[in-house]
């Protein structure tokens, strides 16, 4: 048990890194601690990726809805009847005979 203890006191300390083994290893791990980081970092980024083009995603659905329902009025305010109704207070009324075409001769 004295050498568990033993262990536990030098990683506390710190004094297991002035040991050999440790430091002729030190540049290893220092490159391991960089590669976790940049994992890290790299998980993170995707997470706030996803989460914006979900809030991008919510936009465009949104939009595209808007959309449709504008387009949706549009058709309804350019049919006949609606057209007649809206002109009728300016006195406007349907003409009964179709209009003429008026063709220019080439002489």
């Amino acid at each position: 048990m004295s050498k568990i203890g033993d262990n536990i006191g030098a990683f506390l300390r710190g004094s297991f890194l002035a040991n050999e083994r440790v430091t002729r290893h030190f540049p290893l791990m220092v490159y391991i601690l960089l590669l976790s980081l940049v994992a890290i970092y790299s998980a993170h980024s995707a997470d706030r990726k996803v989460h914006r083009i979900q809030k991008l995603q919510t936009q465009v659905d949104e939009l595209e809805s808007e959309h449709h329902d504008t387009k949706s009025r549009l058709m309804q305010l350019g049919l006949e009847s609606k057209v007649e109704e809206r002109v009728a207070p300016l006195g406007l009324e349907t003409p009964e005979h179709p209009p003429v075409k008026l063709r220019a001769s080439d002489d």
